[in-house]
């Protein structure tokens, strides 16, 4: 069992660089603080930057990087830890995501999409899948 205190900053920095195209810049400041058990407790700073690109309204791609401090006191093999970590390690880690979304017919998508995730400790972690999407 565990009962979490938590708190977050985040200030992003969006830029509109036309009609198709976003660009965001932004930092993350969490803290997370177990009040039961074992009082683990939680400071996560995370930096990132995504992009929004949309063509003509039959395409769009999505993309995003971070890296993530977790300064974590604790068990880190823990029912708790995980769910504090959000999946993640203990000290430095790197995420990274794509979508590529494409409208095939009036009744059909496609989407694309692949994560990729570093830690420290781990080899880098790549997963991908693919969608088609029907409407009837």
């Amino acid at each position: 069992n565990f009962d979490l205190d938590e708190f977050y900053l985040n200030p992003k920095l969006s830029y509109l660089l036309n009609d198709a195209t976003s660009l965001d810049v932004y930092y993350q400041l969490s803290t997370k603080d177990n009040t039961i058990g074992n009082l683990e407790s939680l400071e996560q700073h995370k930096i990132g930057v995504s992009f929004t690109f949309s063509g003509m309204q039959k395409s769009a791609i999505n993309g995003e990087v971070n890296y993530i401090s977790n300064l974590f006191d604790g068990n880190a093999n823990s029912p708790v830890s995980y769910q504090m970590l959000e999946g993640l390690q203990p000290g430095k880690n790197f995420t990274w995501s794509l979508l590529a979304q494409q409208k095939i017919t009036k009744f059909l998508d496609l989407n694309l999409t692949y994560y990729g995730r570093k830690t420290e400790t781990s080899k880098t972690i790549h997963t991908g899948s693919v969608q088609l999407k029907a409407y009837f």
